[in-house]
């Protein structure tokens, strides 16, 4: 892919609100297949995910699911992953974004049982830590871009 239209294609998708990311990459993505390296692939697709909010709600989980399944993991974002990993959560077992932090993880159980209109959830049960051992192949990418060691997953 040339520069040019590797910048054009992220300037693209930053017009977009964080609340409204998945869509443009979800639009736009498919068409820039061709010209776009694996790494180059998945750096706009890590760079996306972590500028945006909510990835794993109900409204944008089939746009993650096609954009995560547009091509297959590369090693290079996979660096801090090992053979096998024990992954935290806080909230369901089916989302995206675990943590390999267990402390990160209780920092967003805290969060979303708290009463912030943002993230307090309308169910009344409580939040649960989660932990599961997943493969290196499992692993979509491992993000840090927000200091939570993030490992993305898809898990049905």
């Amino acid at each position: 892919m040339t520069k040019g239209a590797y910048f054009e294609l992220s300037q693209c998708i930053l017009s977009y609100h964080d609340w409204m990311k998945v869509d443009g990459l979800w639009e736009l993505l498919p068409n820039y297949q061709k010209s776009l390296t694996d790494k180059e692939h998945w750096h706009i697709i890590i760079d996306t995910w972590s500028k945006s909010e909510h990835n794993s709600e109900p409204h944008n989980r089939e746009k993650w699911q096609d954009i995560l399944n547009m091509r297959r993991p590369i090693k290079f974002f996979k660096k801090n992953i090992n053979k096998t990993n024990k992954v935290y959560r806080a909230g369901s077992t089916n989302g995206f974004s675990w943590t390999l932090n267990k402390t990160k993880a209780l920092e967003f159980q805290k969060r979303y049982n708290s009463f912030n209109p943002i993230y307090y959830s309308s169910s009344k049960d409580k939040i649960e830590l989660i932990s599961k051992i997943v493969n290196y192949e499992e692993v979509k990418f491992y993000n840090n871009l927000r200091d939570e060691e993030e490992v993305v997953l898809i898990i049905d």
